[in-house]
């Protein structure tokens, strides 16, 4: 169920784009001042993401703080950075 709420957000981002554009609009149109402020922000997010072709779900489920590849195998201070001199 997750991997397809996944695909239909990531197939459909501009729609959703559309559709928080069009929500903050009408809280506009209401005066509804702070609903209108999170619909935009989330309208700016989305695009964003779908310029950069980033797909949303995977920075809430991917653990950031995860080390991959080398890292993990390497002692402390050999890392990828320049040598302190």
């Amino acid at each position: 169920m997750r991997q397809h709420a996944a695909r239909h957000i990531k197939g459909n981002i501009w729609s959703w784009v559309g559709g928080f554009a069009a929500a903050g609009a009408a809280c506009v149109a209401l005066g509804w001042s702070t609903p209108a402020a999170f619909c935009f922000m989330i309208t700016g997010l989305l695009v964003i993401f779908a310029d950069a072709h980033v797909d949303p779900v995977a920075l809430i489920t991917q653990p950031a703080l995860d080390p991959e590849g080398t890292e993990i195998g390497q002692p402390p201070g050999t890392g990828t950075g320049s040598p302190v001199t």
